[in-house]
């Protein structure tokens, strides 16, 4: 897996319990400082991170993206300074998100089950076990400090289930409906080129011909929902038998003539539902953030996070701290 790649993960998953972006530190209601209560990172509302907790999921951040198969990235003589950046971003992103559903656990009275909170300790013994002596006293940590830690990351994980179980999971096949076309793009009025195009077409010519030599788009064969384009377009495609041909389809952005290839590719609207499902789940998860963010200012100590960055290096071993928790409890 190239460093480009891990990037992308990153960047796209995040956090793990939610695949989530960060809420507080991207958004407008954060503080960039120097001086937050000695000791933290950042804080929330009235809740902060601590130096112990950040030092953890940074450690075990680098482990996780920083390896690729056998092959540690930081041993190799390779510009790692954009996935670094990256990781650090991805860990106050993922920080962010269990410090705002804590509060709103908080908020709302929702905690953890006497049940769930053994199984949290059970997690917190298992990790704290694996940690071999050079690692506990670089992170500086004992086993009620990972308790805590999973407390707080099980409480998430727990708000979150609860949250998003409000979207609704019930997608119908048109809405969840992608077809493979070819897209021929022409300029809004540009008769002339609109006319020789249906001509060919109508006397048997390949539409990937026929793209390449009118579309003014070079991406021609591509895969149509309603998620990615326009209904007047949806509407023309979803119309089509396969093997066939639009009118032309005047709208504002230009003109598009649609060649159908496939009219339902299964897998990639069973991939869509599940898009549409996630996208609803997001959405129920933003307007909570950005109610929150209005009502709680946040603060990020820029030189404690940077200091903590340089001074734990690469050379903590751990990777397993979101694994073990995950193996002992799920919500």
């Amino acid at each position: 897996m190239t460093i480009k790649r891990i990037i992308a993960l990153l960047a796209t998953a995040s956090m793990t319990l939610a695949g989530l972006s960060g809420c507080t530190v991207d958004g407008k209601q954060v503080i960039v400082t120097t001086g937050a209560l000695p000791g933290t990172v950042f804080s929330i509302g009235r809740l902060s991170c601590d130096k112990k907790t950040a030092r953890v999921y940074l450690a075990n951040y680098y482990n996780i993206y920083g390896k690729t198969g056998d092959i540690c990235l930081w041993d190799q003589e390779l510009n790692t300074g954009r996935l670094e950046k990256s990781i650090r971003k991805a860990v106050i992103d993922r920080l962010s998100v269990v410090y705002a559903l804590n509060l709103y656990a908080s908020d709302n009275d929702i905690k953890l089950k006497r049940t769930e909170e053994d199984l949290v300790d059970r997690a917190a013994e298992a990790y704290y076990a694996s940690l071999s002596q050079e690692d506990r006293k670089t992170l500086d940590v004992s086993e009620k400090d990972i308790s805590k830690m999973y407390q707080k990351e099980a409480l998430a994980s727990k708000v979150y289930k609860k949250i998003v179980s409000r979207a609704d999971d019930e997608v119908s096949d048109e809405e969840a409906r992608v077809m493979d076309a070819v897209l021929i793009t022409l300029e809004s009025g540009d008769d002339a080129t609109e006319e020789k195009a249906i001509k060919e077409l109508k006397n048997g010519t390949d539409p990937s011909i026929v793209a390449k030599e009118y579309s003014i788009d070079k991406k021609t064969q591509v895969t149509i929902c309603r998620r990615t384009y326009s209904d007047q377009i949806c509407d023309a495609a979803f119309a089509l038998d396969e093997k066939k041909y639009s009118e032309p389809v005047h709208t504002a952005d230009g003109t598009y003539i649609i060649y159908c290839l496939s009219k339902f590719d299964q897998k990639k609207s069973d991939e869509n539902r599940n898009s549409i499902i996630e996208s609803r789940k997001k959405k129920i998860m933003d307007s909570i953030i950005e109610k929150q963010n209005q009502q709680d200012y946040s603060y990020l100590d820029e030189n404690a996070w940077k200091d903590i960055s340089d001074r734990l290096g690469h050379k903590v071993a751990t990777n397993s701290f979101f694994k073990t928790l995950s193996d002992k409890i799920s919500f």
